[in-house]
């Protein structure tokens, strides 16, 4: 049997998302099941082919890096955005909202001129995406979800619930009652609610529903938070992310 050959890149990221899948409960299955032919982070060599399927992982802040997921794409059947860097851009987009070049020279002085940097999209603005696999860390489930479906010759789907589904399935009390702003009435669920479950609040790092309520939940927030706290809140994570963009004070 011809094992499905797999690639897994990562670009500007903490590779947090693939410590994750290391620690899969299901990893000694996917090690039986697939070849990995490029995964930097688990094995010592690597070599470029056609995948089948490719995750990437990570922020694209530089051209090379543009250039990088652009050959994955034409190399790859299905491309999947791993995290919530490379499915919204992450926290690397908050350099969106700074003056880098500056932050560049305070940093590494006269060096820092050679350092490039660019305006952070989602990956699924530069190049095809077929599944996301989202949050900051990835959920494990998710993960071995999304490898159960492919094995099984299936795209993976994505659920609609929101965070607060998770919260009511596990007797959380909800933090907004309470007067804390929470972005999970907005956010995308399945994490089983980890935040809210130790009384913190949900910081949106699964990205937006398909169709958020923005307008109701920001009427929410307001209540609760000033103007710069809601922004900080919809930035932290996911501002390159459509729905969240203007929450968070971008353009």
């Amino acid at each position: 049997m011809v094992k499905p050959k797999v690639a897994i890149f990562d670009l500007t990221d903490c590779e947090g998302c693939e410590v994750e899948i290391v620690n899969s409960r299901f990893i000694d299955r996917i090690l039986e099941s697939f070849e990995f032919v490029h995964f930097r982070l688990g094995q010592k060599t690597n070599k470029w082919e056609n995948f089948d399927v490719a995750f990437i992982e990570g922020s694209v802040i530089t051209s090379h890096e543009v250039d990088l997921v652009k050959k994955i794409r034409e190399n790859s059947k299905l491309v999947v955005a791993l995290g919530s860097c490379a499915c919204f851009g992450g926290i690397a987009a908050l350099n969106n909202f700074t003056d880098v070049n500056e932050g560049k020279r305070y940093v590494y002085g006269k060096e820092g001129e050679k350092i490039e940097v660019i305006e952070v999209k989602p990956l699924g603005d530069i190049i095809k995406v077929d599944v996301m696999i989202r949050g900051c860390p990835i959920v494990r489930d998710d993960f071995d979800r999304v490898v159960s479906d492919l094995l099984a010759g299936k795209v993976p789907k994505e659920h609609t619930r929101p965070v607060c589904m998770d919260c009511k399935s596990k007797g959380n009390p909800c933090l907004m009652l309470k007067g804390t702003p929470c972005a999970g009435p907005v956010t995308y669920g399945g994490c089983g609610a980890p935040c809210p479950s130790s009384s913190m609040p949900c910081d949106g790092c699964r990205g937006p529903l398909e169709v958020p309520e923005m307008s109701a939940e920001l009427e929410l927030l307001k209540k609760m938070a000033s103007p710069d706290d809601i922004v900080r809140l919809f930035r932290k994570y996911t501002s390159a992310a459509p729905a969240f963009k203007s929450a968070g004070g971008g353009k």
